[in-house]
């Protein structure tokens, strides 16, 4: 019992000693006038995250799908159509469109020139325009852009209007506004009506039956049925 007493006695006169250095210090211990910026920690500013816009996430992920179409299609190795499997499409694309177009483009520039767009009564003719580039620039005879013949002086043109001349007055001139809207109206509904799947395989039907009928060699010449057969979508719209 006595060496417990005497051990509590060191003890509390350790934790008095302490103490009394722990004061000591802290009454010697005064703050500085100034700190310099780097012992000094600024507080964070922290920004509210903005939430997720569904509609970029969504263009982001058909680019990407854009992209991986795009990326699969550069890997396939291109394959040659056989002659009985060449759409009228590929024939327009390759064919047609490389001339037409730039015909249609300098028919507007001149159809703007001549203020056709305007005035009812003028006299450019937009059509006689397209087919005068398209007989000049005819990559079967390039010997016709040499002489870049007027429509009027062309040799078929005229064999042509001694058999059928034309009126004096073209219809622009004698169709009202809303006559002429009326048939660029149906004639636009016929093509859309015309073009419906449904419509296409019918008028094919009916043009393939009556190429049968006029051709009695199908039913002897296999190799003739074939290609026949073989042949989709014959003058589609």
């Amino acid at each position: 019992m006595a060496g417990k007493g005497t051990d509590r006695k060191g003890k509390a006169k350790e934790i008095k000693s302490t103490l009394n250095d722990l004061g000591e210090n802290l009454a010697a211990f005064t703050l500085p006038d100034s700190l310099p910026c780097s012992e000094i920690e600024f507080p964070i500013l922290i920004k509210k995250t903005n939430k997720a816009k569904w509609t970029e996430i969504i263009e982001e992920s058909n680019r990407n799908l854009k992209d991986i179409e795009n990326y699969v299609e550069s890997i396939k190795e291109p394959l040659d159509k056989t002659p009985f499997l060449k759409t009228e499409y590929d024939y327009i694309k390759d064919k047609i469109f490389v001339y037409l177009i730039p015909a249609l483009e300098e028919t507007l520039f001149k159809a703007e020139l001549w203020d056709a767009l305007k005035s009812q009564k003028c006299f450019f003719n937009g059509i006689d325009h397209i087919v005068q580039i398209l007989w000049n620039n005819n990559p079967r005879n390039p010997e016709r852009k040499l002489h870049n013949l007027h429509l009027f002086n062309m040799p078929w043109v005229r064999e042509h209007l001694k058999k059928k001349p034309r009126p004096y007055y073209p219809k622009s001139w004698l169709w009202t506004e809303e006559y002429a809207a009326t048939l660029i109206q149906k004639t636009i509904r016929q093509y859309f009506v015309q073009r419906e799947e449904e419509v296409q395989e019918m008028r094919e039907f009916w043009k393939k039956l009556d190429i049968e009928h006029g051709r009695s060699d199908l039913e002897t010449n296999p190799y003739l049925a074939k290609k026949f057969a073989s042949q989709q979508g014959v003058h589609k719209i």
